[in-house]
């Protein structure tokens, strides 16, 4: 299966291309793209011919046109990703979902969170192609969208004044480099394969008081579900999303779940395992990654909160919770509420 990205991510290129007053419909079409999906929310285009169209939107423009390009970056842009993120509760919240759903936006790129001790690195880079082993070229109009989107949507919940600690942009040094590092207000490195941001600890696990558990819980459950339906061939998004929905049943079995994606237990056993997983570990992240969010919410009550995570009683949640994190669900949340500054 060819890898695919985002139409809407497309339509900022459509967008500047016509503001230049450029064919931006002859372009698109001698990169074989079709024009029409552009207006629909969640169509795709391959990813192959998106590089065709970014490297002749920088031979018809000039070397700024990525910079140009990224600022049109809007919420909207990125669909249900977009509003999961300025709805998380700190940074590293924000770029863990980048992570987890960024394929939904190009699944051709690999996104990756990582702790460096006082540092948090996050890297963006192309998947190796599977018939060649290669790793695609990055066009540099394409990485300078990347990179002045991400940081318009890094200062979207920071504020505007906030500062990486570096970038890294994979192409060597050009005529849009000044204006680049104007906009990063950090030192910005050149070369290689992968963008990068390097962040302080401090910044990025910092709780913002924007954040909204029950807002980021709805538009992650949009996006498991396009998930699902992008990549038929793997289970585990939709083994997922049927957990999510059959939570707050409190009847949470494996025949259940099975049944809810039209498998029996054996066939939904075997392709996990195929995937390196099973519905009890799948089971356990789901439950860990949902009971983070909404005890870091103070609007929801602990009781709540276990009802919605399908468990019997209270108290086998607060069980639950104590062996994740070595705190009950009340003490997680004081020590949440003290980092907020």
């Amino acid at each position: 299966m060819s890898t695919s990205i985002l139409t809407s991510w497309a339509l900022l290129v459509w967008q500047e291309l016509n503001a230049r007053e450029l064919d931006a419909d002859t372009l698109f079409r001698e990169a074989g793209l079709d024009p029409a999906k552009l207006a629909t929310l969640v169509a795709r285009y391959p990813v192959k011919n998106m590089q065709r169209l970014w490297q002749s939107a920088q031979d018809n423009g000039d070397e700024h046109i990525g910079i140009s390009i990224g600022n049109r970056w809007n919420p909207t842009t990125f669909h249900a990703l977009g509003f999961a993120w300025l709805a998380s509760g700190s940074l590293s919240e924000a770029l863990y979902r980048f992570s987890r759903y960024g394929m939904f936006l190009n699944d051709g790129l690999d996104y990756e969170l990582r702790a460096e001790q006082l540092r948090y690195r996050f890297s963006i880079s192309f998947k190796p192609d599977k018939q060649n082993n290669q790793v695609a070229s990055i066009v540099p109009a394409s990485s300078d969208a990347g990179i002045t989107a991400l940081l318009k949507m890094i200062r979207m919940i920071m504020g505007d004044q906030f500062e990486p600690i570096q970038i890294v942009c994979p192409h060597p040094p050009n005529s849009a480099s000044l204006l680049l590092e104007q906009l990063a207000r950090c030192p910005v490195q050149y070369g290689g394969n992968t963008i990068e941001f390097v962040f302080d600890r401090r910044d990025i696990e910092r709780k913002l008081l924007t954040g909204n558990a029950e807002l980021s819980f709805v538009n992650e459950q949009i996006l498991t579900k396009h998930l699902a339906d992008l990549d038929n061939e793997q289970l585990t998004p939709k083994v997922e999303l049927e957990i999510v929905q059959q939570l707050p049943t409190g009847n949470i079995k494996e025949k259940n779940i099975s049944k809810g994606i039209n498998l029996s237990s054996r066939t939904m056993q075997r392709r996990l395992a195929q995937e390196g997983t099973s519905f009890a570990e799948l089971l356990q992240k789901t439950r860990k990654t949902l009971a983070d969010r909404y005890v870091s919410d103070n609007k929801l009550a602990i009781s709540e909160i276990a009802f919605l995570l399908g468990f019997s009683e209270q108290a086998n949640f607060t069980r639950a919770f104590k062996r994740w994190h070595g705190l009950s669900p009340s003490q997680y949340r004081q020590k949440v509420a003290s980092t907020i500054r």
